[in-house]
């Protein structure tokens, strides 16, 4: 019992350290593990994509701006041998927030404003330092970290996908030791054979078949383990796919009853699509929202699985497990190897009323395209930005012309707020901020904001010259004027491309 008590003695110690100084955990399973995390912004943005997240985000930020910081739940940290860091193991949500509340600046654009608000409620000497538990290392952790789904009102449980994420960091540090993962997780086996099933098919990556037929970037996020769960159980658990591949499941067990070539090589080309699904120029989009709602399309653009149920199968149990697959990748298996050349069809699209639109293509039925993603606590902004996706471009060209000139309007009122330049600009301009006229909003932007030849200045400097199509001069004759030239729909899908690289400045716009 006295080693037992020695072996958490840390647990009972609070150490004073620096918010500041604190770095965050970018393997945290809040966090999407495909994201990158560099800057607070980065952890901020991803971690209120979530609109759960988001809420109970917020209700922290409320929490610690009315009633200070509560020190009840220990924030566990440890300390890097590299570098001697200090990294947040428990209480990255609580110590993120107050990192945002001592330097509201470093917040995403579109929460900028929120947070700025809160912080003058705050003395930000109060929250310079907090009390923490360090831990002897990272491993001294892991037992406590699956004590979140026991916190308090200031913590959340995991959702099942960070559940999943957490299972998953844990089987590959432990080599596929499902003994060991759940000594640490406490889960029985019934509950992890759902993950480990998964872990199973994305360990099927490292084959030969598929590993040696990837670039050396795909091989790197194979190797990596940077394959997206959320898409591979979408896909691999959905009925028609097993059936159409036959995949069958058998409680820890994956079996794949059909002709292990034709099936690695429908699992290569499938990869190949989800590793490059940000890429423009990707033939097949493959992501949650697509395996749903187009999974035909998909799968008939990948090569076909044949012999299905032919007897000739292939068991995928968790003996197979980390170092086995590792090991096999450095081995040549001719049987399991095919072209990584095979033509592919192009993706046709579900919905046989409109084609799908794409970036910069002057015909496309909507102005805004699907993939267009727009995140701002602008109510008025989100409302325009979703009808401006879902309005028919061929009924409503003047109704679009002239929310085009209001969208950007909106954008740049919500970049002088988030960046906290309006009483600059009416020192300026000398006049009150809702008296200063678009165009001079802009040439101040212009002026002290945006980087010379930069995207943005560019489209600045063409949007102030009347002499050029894509001015504001045209926007203004939208709503003022009384003509209707500029108003086809080629022009107008050609007009929102030339403002994009401005508008994802002043706002969080983005394509996906």
């Amino acid at each position: 019992m006295e080693v037992a008590m020695n072996k958490y003695e840390w647990l009972e110690k609070r150490t004073p350290r620096s918010v500041d100084n604190l770095r965050l955990w970018d393997g945290n399973p809040r966090l999407v593990p495909e994201e990158n995390h560099i800057h607070i912004a980065d952890f901020v943005s991803d971690l209120i994509s979530d609109p759960s997240e988001k809420t109970n985000f917020f209700n922290l930020i409320d929490s610690i701006s009315t009633d200070g910081f509560i020190p009840a739940d220990p924030v566990v940290v440890w300390q890097e041998p590299s570098n001697e860091k200090y990294y947040v193991a428990e209480g990255n949500r609580r110590v993120l927030a107050l990192k945002l509340l001592r330097h509201p600046d470093k917040a995403p654009k579109s929460i900028r404003s929120y947070i700025r608000k809160k912080a003058f409620s705050v003395n930000r000497d109060d929250i310079e330092k907090i009390r923490v538990c360090v831990a002897p290392s990272y491993e001294d952790c892991e037992w406590y970290i699956n004590q979140r789904h026991a916190g308090s009102s200031l913590q959340k449980s995991w959702s099942r996908l960070q559940q999943q994420r957490w299972i998953a960091g844990l089987y590959d540090k432990y080599k596929g030791d499902l003994e060991k993962v759940i000594a640490i997780t406490k889960f029985s086996k019934g509950e992890l054979d759902h993950t480990l099933r998964i872990l199973q098919i994305r360990d099927l990556a490292l084959q030969p078949a598929i590993f040696d037929n990837l670039d050396e970037s795909e091989k790197e996020n194979v190797k990596s383990h940077r394959i997206p769960m959320t898409i591979l159980e979408r896909w691999f658990f959905n009925s028609k796919l097993r059936e159409a591949w036959g995949i069958q499941i058998e409680s820890e067990k994956v079996v794949i009853a059909s002709d292990k070539a034709s099936f690695f090589n429908a699992y290569l080309h499938w990869l190949k699509y989800v590793i490059r699904r940000d890429d423009p120029d990707v033939e097949v989009k493959i992501n949650t929202r697509t395996i749903d709602s187009n999974f035909d399309g998909i799968l008939s653009a990948l090569p076909a699985v044949v012999g299905k149920n032919s007897g000739n199968q292939e068991e995928i149990s968790s003996s197979q497990n980390y170092d086995n697959a590792t090991n096999n990748r450095e081995s040549a298996n001719e049987d399991g190897n095919s072209s990584s050349n095979q033509n592919i069809e192009s993706l046709e699209t579900e919905n046989s009323e409109q084609k799908p639109s794409q970036s910069k293509n002057p015909d496309r039925l909507n102005l805004v395209i699907p993939e267009c993603n727009l995140s701002t606590g602008n109510y008025k902004l989100n409302a325009l930005f979703g009808e401006l996706k879902r309005v028919p471009m061929e009924r409503y060209k003047n109704c679009l012309a002239a929310s085009l000139r209001v969208f950007l309007d909106l954008s740049v009122a919500e970049y002088i707020v988030s960046e906290n330049i309006g009483t600059a600009m009416a020192q300026r301009y000398k006049r009150d901020l809702q008296e200063i006229m678009l165009r001079h909003r802009l040439e101040y932007i212009k002026q002290n904001r945006l980087t010379a030849k930069s995207q943005a200045h560019k489209v600045v400097e063409k949007l102030l010259n009347p002499a050029n199509d894509f001015s504001l001069d045209t926007l203004n004759s939208y709503v003022h004027g009384s003509s209707v030239v500029h108003v086809d729909r080629r022009f107008l899908n050609r007009f929102w491309d030339f403002l994009f690289p401005l508008l994802s400045k002043l706002v969080d716009l983005k394509e996906s």
